[in-house]
């Protein structure tokens, strides 16, 4: 239970490439052993050398470290890596990190951004890296699963909702011993540099056909000689991956998809684009299924720092990559910019577009009054009045809608939003809102004595004047969508005591404005 918190540490001179003493167990924060519980949060490393902040020790799993925590630190100027974590079985995350200019070397050896290597279930997600030139012969990439004996095994690490940019050594590196790795909703931009392999992604041979890479954004500015360069690993194994649902977009050339024909890749659902230059690819024995050549149509594709530059690689409506994507379980439930995902087809990319839906009240609304006036239907006034009253005076409303646009076995959001058009001199009441089994009354043939009471409480609103009120129906919506009934009605009720000065209205559909409206997001 070790935290480091706000601090700043600058300018460490270890040994580097080359010289005597030289040990990538050297730079700015390193926590050393076995550790049960660290956290490093909010502290700034510049200037270091080899490491900005990592964890070593032995990998064996009896002998690594869990739960250790690395959030939100600024890393800039290292000589090495920027964060490394090695040796960890759990709950370890490196999450909300700025990497700027690690990997300075220029020497031999191999460096990488953000990496995990004797990793078991590590969360790497909502870093930035970015502005790296070195890295070694092969290495640079911001990103990086690695293994490369049993006990430097990676097995489980997510990489999601990070940001890699203007980096010269490509977006991510597969050593052979990494497995079940996932890298989802992240957005790469310009990280093939000018220099060296000119790769995307470097992928160790193995025999693990477990690595999943689905909607993400790579946004390649500079000539590439391949999207992925294949390296010795295990000798019987090739340089498993599957992609899918990503957006390879280029402005420039492309000479080959990977160095290695027979390459174990499997393709679904990807963007391509433009269609002229990975179409002219020699794709050897990847797997293709449902890829596509259209324009993706970036909304403002410029770059520049922060997690925010990214969203201008969000789609515009017009794109071609909306529901172009296959479903894929256990995908984290929200893209890039959480947004929650839908149960069905998701977008092409590491954005996903809202689909809302007004289902008005283009069904019915009234409301009802006991009593007297018990037998009255009142389904064409501009308001929807709600009493708590002595007989003759209590008023209930109703208003149905109609859902049946929903194709989906869920929406992600159901917001009922009605508006109150009056209040009387009580200064608050609390307004009961319900769904009713029923569905079948008609807005002109609706009164007290025939409207439906088998309901189901469903929220609660407090009314002290007039506006909005908006109401989550979530629960309810989903409920319905169960059954094979798209009508949803819904009962407003106040059962408080009996008062004279209790009652508000809500605008009916005829009212001229401020109409009641279900806005379902799916």
């Amino acid at each position: 239970n070790v935290s480091i918190r706000n601090c700043y540490v600058y300018d460490v001179n270890g040994a580097i490439d080359g010289q005597t003493n030289y040990n990538k167990s050297s730079g700015g924060i390193i926590l050393v052993g076995k550790i049960y519980g660290a956290l490093v949060q909010s502290c700034h490393v510049a200037n270091c050398s080899v490491e900005g902040i990592r964890t070593t020790g032995d990998r064996a799993m009896a002998a690594r470290s869990k739960d250790i925590i690395i959030d939100n630190n600024l890393i800039e100027y290292i000589y090495g890596d920027g964060i490394v974590m090695s040796g960890v079985t759990g709950g370890s995350k490196i999450t909300h990190n700025t990497v700027y200019k690690a990997c300075m070397n220029t020497g031999s050896e191999n460096y990488a951004g953000i990496w995990t290597i004797g990793s078991l279930n590590t969360l790497v997600a909502y870093n930035e890296v970015y502005g790296m030139t070195g890295g070694g012969a092969n290495d640079g990439v911001a990103f990086d699963a690695d293994g490369y004996d049993t006990n430097s095994v990676t097995d489980g690490d997510i990489f999601e909702y990070n940001y890699s940019h203007d980096n010269n050594g490509g977006f991510m590196l597969f050593m052979n011993q990494s497995k079940n790795i996932k890298v989802r909703y992240n957005v790469s931009v310009n990280d093939i540099g000018t220099t060296r392999l000119k790769k995307l992604f470097l992928i160790e041979k193995t025999t693990y056909d477990s690595r999943e890479i689905y909607n993400n954004v790579f946004y390649i500015k500079n000539p590439t000689a391949s999207l992925f360069n294949v390296m010795n690993g295990v000798s019987s194994g090739k340089p498993y991956a599957t992609f899918s649902n990503n957006i390879f977009y280029t402005t420039s050339t492309i000479s080959s998809l990977s160095t290695q024909a027979d390459n174990g890749l499997k393709f679904n659902n990807n963007c391509l684009f433009p269609s002229s230059t990975f179409t002219s690819l020699n794709w050897g024995t990847t797997v293709r299924n449902n890829n596509f050549y259209e324009d993706p149509v970036f909304v403002n594709p410029i770059g520049g720092n922060g997690l925010d530059a990214a969203k201008g690689y969000d789609v515009g409506s017009g794109s071609a990559a909306l529901n172009a994507g296959i479903f894929i379980s256990n995908n984290g439930g929200v893209d890039f910019a959480g947004n929650a995902l839908p149960l069905g087809n998701p977008d092409v990319g590491a954005f996903q577009h809202a689909v809302v839906a007004n289902a008005g009240s283009s069904l019915a609304d009234a409301y009802v009054r006991n009593g007297t006036y018990a037998s009255t239907n009142y389904g064409t006034t501009a308001d929807l009045v709600i009493k708590s009253d002595a007989t003759s005076y209590a008023r209930k409303a109703y208003a149905k809608f109609d859902i049946a646009m929903i194709t989906t076995p869920k929406v992600s959001s159901a917001k009922l939003k009605m508006y109150v058009a009056g209040v009387n001199t009580a200064p608050q009441r609390t307004i009961n809102i319900y769904t009713t089994s029923t569905t079948s009354w008609l807005e002109n043939s609706i009164n007290w004595n025939n409207a439906p009471m088998d309901t189901v409480l469903v929220g609660k609103i407090s009314v002290s004047g007039i506006g909005l009120q908006t109401v989550d129906v979530t629960s309810a919506i989903n409920r319905l969508l169960t059954g094979t009934d798209r009508k949803v009605s819904f009962l407003f009720l106040n059962t408080a005591a009996a008062s004279s000065t209790n009652d508000m209205s809500f605008s009916s559909r005829e009212a001229t404005a401020n109409k009641p409206t279900l806005e379902l997001l799916y």
